[in-house]
């Protein structure tokens, strides 16, 4: 029998990241078994979602402590479906799951491989828009990766997110309790949040405003410090890349997965287990091999999705 998996996300005005997820993952599994959790009862269930597994929830208060109390829940509702099902992928809604088409093309059966495993990290690849490469804005209707053709290492999205065991996730998710690093050499984990430049800088102006106050000012403790920077820095974090040129690589990444790898010790604070960060603004040029990996719904032509 073929393994039972779920796929939970958490979403607040997500009007591009939604369907994109809902369009990759349905295309592996029923939409029965993508739970989709939104974030206020103002949320407006959008038709991308039709078929999956819809939650409206209270809006949480957005004081000192929102984001780590969002993930005790998802945590908990993670856990909660490994009673009826062999595996949970749990990741935001701008992180999605490929794999390497050198190891195959059944992403579902990879997925499983968690049952024998217990939990599996994939490796982690952050996409950015090189502007000064490709200026044209993304296109919603083509595939996503042959647009955005640069992507660079960040290991803090090494995240344990593919799960056969209970566990208990840090904040965002990028660690856990499990003491076991199974760091996958064919699954890679996209973080597609600075995939388009306007996308990105439109996106940084809500995220922000969440984590202050009426004044505009910063609370401390709401979440973590992404939800704080302003959409300027935003810019300025994909205009450093231009600095150097993007490298080839054969996308084996060994010694970068070494360094991981090395790294792995549990924090006695927190009894979670964790690798050290891996993150510079080295860019590396994306395979032919993965050009197709992500489709796109379609319909969708305005990157910050005004049209």
């Amino acid at each position: 029998m073929s393994a039972r998996i779920a796929f939970v996300t958490m979403v607040r005005d997500e009007p591009v990241f939604l369907p994109l997820w809902v369009r990759h993952y349905a295309a592996i599994a029923p939409r029965a078994q993508l739970f989709i959790l939104f974030d206020g009862l103002d949320q407006q269930v959008p038709d991308a979602a039709d078929g999956c597994q819809v939650l409206r929830l209270p809006q949480g208060v957005a004081g000192p402590g929102w984001d780590d109390a969002r993930w005790r829940m998802l945590s908990g509702f993670a856990n909660t479906l490994l009673e009826r099902f062999d595996v949970v992928v749990l990741n935001d809604v701008d992180e999605l799951i490929v794999l390497d088409p050198e190891a195959g093309d059944d992403l579902a059966a990879a997925f499983a491989e968690a049952a024998d495993i217990g939990v599996i990290s994939p490796f982690a690849i952050e996409l950015v828009h090189r502007t000064d490469l490709e200026p044209e804005p993304l296109n919603l209707t083509r595939p996503l990766l042959a647009q955005r053709r640069h992507g660079r290492i960040n290991a803090s999205y090494c995240k344990p997110c593919i799960v056969a065991r209970k566990v208990i996730w840090s904040l965002g998710g990028h660690y856990s309790d499990f003491p076991t690093l199974h760091l996958s050499r064919k699954l890679f984990l996209f973080h597609l949040r600075a995939m388009d430049a306007g996308l990105l800088r439109d996106r940084q102006v809500l995220r922000r405003a969440h984590v202050a106050d009426a004044g505009g000012r910063i609370v401390d403790q709401v979440a973590g410090q992404g939800w704080s920077r302003t959409a300027d820095e935003m810019d300025a974090f994909l205009t450093s890349f231009q600095d150097r040129p993007p490298e080839v690589s054969d996308f084996r990444f060994d010694w970068q997965r070494q360094r991981i790898e090395a790294s792995w010790a549990q924090d006695p604070a927190t009894g979670l287990w964790r690798h050290d960060r891996l993150h510079n603004r080295r860019s590396y040029i994306l395979p032919d091999r993965f050009s197709a990996l992500i489709q796109t719904p379609g319909g969708l032509t305005d990157p910050a999705g005004k049209d």
